[in-house]
């Protein structure tokens, strides 16, 4: 699905209104497929994004162990697990139509 997609955390700490609502939002392709991910050592459904043709690099960090937590009209939200290295991050991306 093409989104529009905001980060609502920053280092598992959650961002404000105000903050996530002048954030830029990533447009791109949400992929959500079930993997099995070394780093955690376990299977995971994971989130990623592709943002088109030729790009070769992710445009956000993958969402690990997502879930729908809420969803209504105009977007949802996807919350789980952004890997840095060995830390796992609380994350939740606000996604809504291109």
């Amino acid at each position: 699905m093409y989104a529009q997609i905001t980060l609502m955390r920053l280092h598992g700490k959650a961002l404000d209104q105000h903050q996530i609502r002048r954030a830029q939002p990533v447009r791109a392709d949400i992929i959500v497929s079930h993997q099995n991910v070394t780093a955690l050592g376990r299977y995971s459904d994971v989130a990623t994004v592709a943002g088109g043709v030729g790009l070769k690099e992710s445009l956000l960090p993958a969402l690990y162990d997502c879930r729908l937590a809420g969803m209504s009209t105009n977007g949802f939200v996807l919350t789980g697990l952004q890997l840095e290295g060995s830390i796992a991050f609380a994350q939740a991306w606000w996604c809504r139509p291109a």
